[in-house]
């Protein structure tokens, strides 16, 4: 029970997790937008019956067709890159790295089994390519099929050591598989690759705070926070890990940094609860009430919480 507790404070990125992953992914909405268009794309290989979104191009070779798809993915219009790498395919079917695009395409819009199956090919065609591997990991993970992609991902580093998203991606499986240390060990790995990326080191945070190591997460955090990754939830998870070590008034300036005063006081209210000291929990709550009264209704539902959990203000009969 406690774990979960934990679970409900701390954020992870890339949940962020995709973040890492696919920095060029599409808004949810977009992506509900490509699977219809592609639903309509898909009903033929042959090119000629695919609508013209390219308007009055001229005759264009396989690369030339690759390189306008290439620029289209990344514009964040997969439907037209889509069409144009069909076309190339239809020139050129041997050309795999077109095929991987596609595949990486449709991890991209959240269409995980047709990107399974490009990836197969890609595969099927060079058992060393690695990218195809990590793609392939990527659309088990969107698809929370975790084992899968854990053996697509195993055998991505193990073709290219060097594919550090991998070992960040593997951390944040086995957080999901409260696997902490292994995690940590992951996280680490993908740092000593990549030592500048700030997210590496709040995902690192993250682990050794669920595994009970506050000393450590609270130097990860910082050091993501070093990096110039001065996210909202970097500086919330801070302010949680310093808490857990009795650090209350550095909790709660990591919490304003992290967002305003009064979501700082509801923020440290929660934790006093948590914790069971109602009496503190309900001065923190009430001071986020003052400096947003008739807006912070949530610590106005904490407030009352708090009041109802405290038996010192509601005495048992006959006391």
């Amino acid at each position: 029970m406690k774990t979960m507790h934990i679970r409900i404070f701390f954020l992870i990125v890339t949940l962020v997790v995709m973040a890492g992953m696919l920095s060029g992914c599409a808004p949810q909405k977009q992506d509900f937008q490509i699977r219809n268009k592609y639903k309509n794309l898909h009903k033929s290989a042959d090119t000629k019956t695919l609508p013209d979104m390219t308007s009055d191009e001229p005759d264009m070779t396989s690369d030339e067709l690759e390189k306008s798809g290439d620029a289209f993915l990344s514009r964040g219009n997969l439907p037209k890159a889509l069409v144009q790498y069909e076309k190339s395919l239809q020139l050129n079917p041997d050309n795999i790295g077109v095929v991987y695009k596609k595949g990486l395409l449709f991890v991209i819009g959240g269409l995980n089994q047709d990107a399974i199956k490009e990836f197969q090919k890609v595969i099927k065609e060079e058992s060393g390519h690695a990218l195809a591997y990590k793609g392939m990991g990527q659309a088990f993970f969107q698809m929370k099929k975790y084992d899968e992609a854990k053996k697509n991902y195993q055998k991505a580093i193990e073709l290219d050591p060097g594919l550090w998203k991998v070992y960040n991606s593997l951390g944040i499986i086995y957080d999901y598989k409260e696997k902490y240390h292994k995690a940590i060990h992951k996280y680490n790995k993908a740092i000593s690759l990549k030592p500048d990326e700030g997210f590496l080191y709040n995902n690192l945070g993250v682990s050794c705070s669920l595994a009970g190591d506050y000393e450590k997460a609270i130097n990860a955090f910082n050091k993501a926070l070093e990096t110039n990754y001065s996210k909202s939830k970097t500086y919330n998870n801070l302010g949680m890990a310093l808490s857990k070590l009795g650090r209350y008034q550095e909790a709660l300036e990591a919490f304003r940094k992290g967002g305003n005063e009064a979501q700082a006081y509801n923020n440290l209210g929660c934790i006093y609860l948590e914790e069971g000291k109602f009496e503190k929990a309900i001065t923190c709550f009430e001071k986020a009430i003052e400096i947003k009264p008739g807006f912070y209704t949530r610590a106005s539902e904490n407030l009352k919480k708090a009041r109802i959990d405290d038996e010192s203000i509601f005495p048992l009969k006959g006391d």
